[in-house]
């Protein structure tokens, strides 16, 4: 019983319910009328005696067995009457009729009584001073089978079985349908359970039946929502955990490279230039320029750790937002630090805000460097700049080959980059400036070819600092 679902057990004990009261209703009704049928039949074998005795009267006073004989033939004529006989008042038979017919029998004895003058309709009144005031002068006797009423009652009561039966069956299999629409939610609802607990969160219940499992599978997939965003929520923290866990190995490191590194460096970089003037080299000699391209390189990824590792502070103050990009952009140009071509679009109109206008430049120079290595130091690079009532936003686009979509959320992350060289700190750097000043950057491939990368910064957070 144990192993049994819900709707079986259901199907059981209301099916057990409904066979029991239709069998108890059949046989309280079968034995109803098994009294009523009996108490008829028995009424009726007693007034035919009471006719017959009444008729009998003359016949037993003047002894004419021919006129008794001929009344009891005629009760004959009744389907179930085995015998009837007629006795004087010394308990004599005067005359019987009888024949064979199979099945139990019983009897019924009407007194024949002497009356001394009473209408018809008094005749069959016995009452018990009756026979204080008449004189009994004879009696008639009935038997009669009881096979055929038998076999009624007994007929009666198969019929009875078969329609409860029928009824139960019936009630049976209407039960099935309405059990089954009970508990096929809860069905689906324990199916989707063992999604979850095999860890699919996204399994959902389609709300169907009774109003009460609607509401339990609309509650069902709001804990399941709940449970969802709790896991995001969850693996968000753990994500920017692992980002604090990362950037204070990155401090670890940094100091590390500060103290082991950059002092042997500068004391390679002054010894190399000692050399070339004691040796007379020239810069354009080739093992020269690339002892110092190696040590360039290698401080400037020094400077990368330690300016991401230590974040300067924002030191905040009014900047206007597009000369601070132009005044980038005419540094790249003039210093040459790239090989592409820099088209910028920027509003004359000032942009003004709060921010740090170092760290920002640092920002955008990283980006545009970013553009240039995709480019592959040629082609061309667009910066255009548009302001809007709350926001202030930078594109800078580039013609290179895009970002492979499972590296574009990622590319954020410290120490992840897919060149050859560089730590892959420029782009984290970027977005730790943006979360500094309550804005935000994100990059996205365009239709055309290469990427974009959009910095967004509020306009609204200077206007309540004012």
């Amino acid at each position: 019983m144990k192993n049994l679902g819900i709707h079986l057990r259901l199907l059981i004990a209301v099916f057990a319910l409904i066979v029991t009261t239709a069998f108890g209703l059949g046989y309280v009704g079968t034995n109803i009328a098994r009294e009523f049928v009996q108490s008829r039949f028995e009424k009726r074998m007693s007034f035919l005696a009471g006719y017959l005795a009444l008729n009998a009267e003359l016949g037993i006073l003047i002894g004419d067995r021919t006129m008794l004989t001929r009344l009891a033939s005629n009760l004959m004529t009744e389907d179930d009457i085995v015998r009837v006989s007629v006795f004087n008042k010394d308990g004599t038979e005067i005359t019987a009729v009888s024949r064979q017919l199979s099945g139990p029998l019983s009897t019924v004895q009407t007194p024949v009584v002497l009356r001394e003058s009473k209408g018809y309709d008094r005749a069959f009144e016995w009452h018990a001073d009756a026979q204080k005031q008449d004189r009994v002068i004879g009696k008639v006797e009935i038997a009669f089978s009881t096979g055929e009423m038998d076999r009624v009652l007994t007929e009666m009561a198969h019929r009875f079985a078969w329609v409860s039966a029928c009824l139960a069956g019936i009630a049976a299999l209407i039960f099935y349908f309405i059990s089954r629409s009970l508990v096929a939610p809860v069905t689906r609802l324990a199916e989707a359970a063992r999604q979850v607990a095999a860890g699919d969160l996204n399994a959902r219940v389609a709300p169907a039946g009774p109003p009460e499992t609607r509401g339990l599978a609309a509650s069902f997939n709001a804990m399941l929502d709940s449970l969802n965003n709790s896991r995001q929520e969850l693996e968000a923290v753990y994500q920017e955990l692992m980002k604090q866990n990362a950037l204070a190995e990155a401090g670890k490191f940094s100091l590390m490279i500060a103290h082991e590194v950059k002092n042997p460096l500068s004391i390679i970089k002054s010894s190399l230039d000692i050399i070339k003037k004691d040796c007379d080299l020239s810069a354009g000699e080739t093992m020269v320029a690339y002892m110092e391209d190696e040590i360039r390189r290698l401080n400037r990824l020094i400077e990368d750790f330690l300016a991401f590792a230590r974040p300067a502070r924002p030191s905040f103050r009014h900047v206007n937002l597009n000369a601070l990009l132009a005044e980038t952009v005419a540094r790249f140009e003039i210093q040459k630090e790239t090989g592409s071509i820099i088209e910028a679009r920027i509003p004359k109109e000032p942009a003004e805000t709060l921010a740090d206008p170092d760290l920002l430049t640092r920002a955008m120079a990283n980006i545009i460097k970013n553009a240039n290595e995709a480019n592959g130091n040629k082609g061309i690079i667009r910066a255009e700049a548009s302001c809007g009532d709350q926001t202030w936003k930078l594109v800078i686009l580039d013609q290179g080959e895009g970002i492979a979509p499972d590296n574009l959320k990622r590319i954020f992350d410290p120490f992840y980059t897919t060149r050859s060289k560089g730590a892959g700190l420029g782009l984290p750097f970027v977005s730790q400036v943006m979360a500094a000043h309550n804005g935000r950057v994100w990059a996205e491939n365009r239709k055309e070819g290469g990427a974009a990368f959009t910095i967004e910064l509020p306009l609204h957070h200077v206007k309540e600092s004012r």
